[in-house]
């Protein structure tokens, strides 16, 4: 399936997605596997260090560990609803992707009204934190681009974007707590996706590997 979308700063963006593969992905869990892949590459936000999954995870075990047995749970920022809409087969997906573009533009009006605690995405995130344990940082994934973001933008240098203002929102509101939190969604580039930590530090990292379930690629309109 291809969607097309006009996004907020004069650029479209494609999305190719193979809807069985797709939903194969988020449902079986599989995903874990290429966050792993991401951040085994990364060289330097996880410069040195080396995840493995957890195997035994019965009673709620975290999802990685790295080689200083520091623990990682992974976690999709979807509502219920939205994983319902990748879930159900007699949905093309379609209705998933129109949930998450109406969802990345509610950062415009929450900033204009100092309200981005009312965001849905602001919700997830927060409902994704505070199931952590005490003792578990969190990798929060979302196949979907929710910010804009490409490498070298000098614009990105002094933007606030959504995660950014949400993160914030979240650490003044001492939810956060002594956990580290991590980002990780489709950057603007073709197979290139973004890890990135709380404080805004970003790495971009080249994993083609997903382009057989999602991809996307962003023009900028001249």
């Amino acid at each position: 399936m291809l969607v097309m979308w006009r996004n907020m700063i004069e650029c479209y963006t494609e999305i190719r997605i193979n809807n069985v593969e797709f939903r194969n992905l988020i449902k079986s869990h599989k995903y874990e596997e290429y966050i792993l892949n991401i951040i085994n590459k990364s060289c330097e936000i996880f410069g040195g260090k080396t995840f493995k999954i957890v195997l035994s995870q019965s009673h709620g075990e975290s999802d990685f560990v790295d080689n200083n047995g520091i623990k990682y749970d992974a976690k999709l920022l979807f509502t219920t609803k939205q994983g319902q809409l990748i879930g159900d087969k007699k949905n093309d997906i379609s209705d998933w992707i129109k949930s998450m573009i109406e969802e990345r533009g509610e950062f415009a009006k929450s900033i204009e009204e100092s309200n981005v605690e009312e965001t849905k995405l602001y919700k997830i995130i927060k409902e994704r934190i505070e199931s952590l344990e005490e003792d578990e940082n969190g990798i929060l994934f979302i196949p979907f681009p929710i910010v804009n973001d490409v490498e070298g933008s000098i614009f990105l240098q002094f933007a606030t974007d959504f995660l950014q203002a949400i993160y914030d929102r979240l650490k003044a509101k001492k939810i956060i707590k002594r956990r580290r939190i991590y980002f990780i969604y489709p950057g603007m580039e073709p197979h290139v996706y973004v890890l990135r930590c709380g404080n805004g530090r970003r790495e971009y990292i080249r994993s083609p590997e997903l382009q057989d379930f999602i991809t996307f690629s962003t023009d900028i309109d001249t």
